[in-house]
């Protein structure tokens, strides 16, 4: 078969998979939303953090953990390169694992550089009550990487319900984060 031959086969395909793509992705947040709402009622605001050197160790404790994810994947890409021949990323091949676990670090690295800003433009204005909110984000935002990573390396189609759960995550708590600073609300109120 030609090569102009597949193309059109190749774009009929990746239209077919819109449809699906979209409700999959649009359940994802769906649940992920929810999951959010649940999970505040069941998490309870840390205890002393009125003020803003505790709100920003509060931030510090919870970045942690999107670090902790990068750093994983981090040591993920040099495990494999180690285990195999492609040792120079310029001039060896590299396995299908080594190219998507390198994607999903780089894409990690530019959602968790939008989530943690937002987390501490959320920390630093939150009232009180509402605090557990941040350790809810950090969860789901941590747990929505690990399962876009899981879901790459099956199939690129299922990583989406790992990258709906992080941009809702990070929509909520950006979102949130710019309403309090359009409010003008004050941290602990």
């Amino acid at each position: 078969m030609s090569e102009t031959a597949i193309r059109p086969q190749s774009a009929r395909r990746r239209k077919s998979l819109v449809l699906p793509a979209l409700l999959l992705n649009g359940s994802s947040a769906v649940v992920t939303a929810l999951l959010f709402v649940l999970l505040l009622s069941l998490v309870a605001p840390p205890v002393g953090i009125n003020a803003p050197g505790a709100r920003m160790a509060l931030w510090a404790r919870l970045a942690l953990w999107p670090a902790l994810v990068l750093f994983a994947m981090v040591f993920g890409v040099m495990a494999m390169r180690g285990r195999t021949q492609a040792f120079n990323p310029i001039e060896d091949p590299e396995s299908r694992g080594q190219r998507v676990s390198q994607r999903v670090l780089a894409n990690s690295v530019e959602q968790t550089a939008i989530f943690l800003p937002a987390l501490a433009a959320l920390v630093a204005t939150l009232p009180v009550p509402s605090m557990g909110a941040a350790a809810v984000a950090t969860g789901l935002f941590v747990l929505g990487r690990l399962l876009f990573w899981a879901g790459y390396l099956i199939h690129p189609f299922a990583r989406a319900p790992g990258m709906a759960m992080t941009l809702t995550v990070t929509l909520i708590v950006l979102g949130w984060a710019v309403l309090l600073q359009l409010g003008g609300m004050q941290p602990g109120g």
